[in-house]
């Protein structure tokens, strides 16, 4: 009879799994990854893989809703400020920062995580509402500041959201496409680029 393992211990080894299992993804991309490929770089059996996770998919989405986590917390970690454009450029500068410790290889995973979403039902529906989330919580940044007074009134939150991450997502592609690594200079000329389109939110602006 196998020893039986604590719930922490299964906790621990599942944590070990999911990192190993990542660096496998960034290593190989989803689709040259197998369980036979991370079974080996964890140095354990498949059997002992598969008492974990039953697929390389649900492996995968476990993955993807720790990374998604992590993503929320980086927006609703609280700062200190009432004006709604400081708070604007508080969490792009946030955005931009967690990428400077991301390489090349993580980018392209990251795009992968977004082609295997329009494939798989249980891939989009948790993108998809982490999604509506970040959307939410910038369309009400966006909303209280034409409230108070700092925003143009013609402007549509929701809309004006939909174009942020319609930017981040495109760079994204940009980069992963060109096979291209940014350094942190061109990460702080971007957002340079962005915190000057973003003042023509601004009310009185032309």
């Amino acid at each position: 009879m196998s020893p039986r393992i604590s719930p922490k211990k299964k906790q621990l080894n599942k944590l070990h799994i999911a990192e190993k299992a990542l660096e496998t993804f960034k290593q190989h991309g989803y689709h040259k990854t197998s369980m036979s490929l991370i079974a080996k770089e964890l140095g354990w059996s498949k059997g002992g893989l598969y008492a974990y996770f039953d697929s390389k998919e649900s492996l995968f989405i476990h993955i993807l809703q720790h990374l998604l986590d992590e993503k929320s917390y980086l927006l609703t970690k609280e700062f200190q400020t009432n004006k709604a454009y400081d708070q604007l450029i508080e969490q792009w500068n946030r955005i931009f920062d967690s990428w400077k410790s991301l390489d090349a290889k993580s980018l392209k995973l990251t795009f992968e995580f977004w082609l295997e979403a329009s494939e798989n039902d249980d891939y989009k529906e948790k993108l998809l509402n982490k999604y509506k989330s970040s959307e939410k919580y910038f369309t009400e940044i966006i909303e209280f500041g034409i409230k108070n007074g700092e925003f143009n009134i013609n402007l549509n939150p929701a809309l004006i959201s939909q174009l942020f991450w319609s930017l981040i997502d495109g760079q994204v592609q940009f980069w992963v496409a060109r096979n291209h690594q940014p350094t942190e200079k061109e990460l702080d000329e971007l957002f340079t680029q962005l915190t000057i389109l973003l003042t023509g939110v601004r009310a009185g602006e032309r």
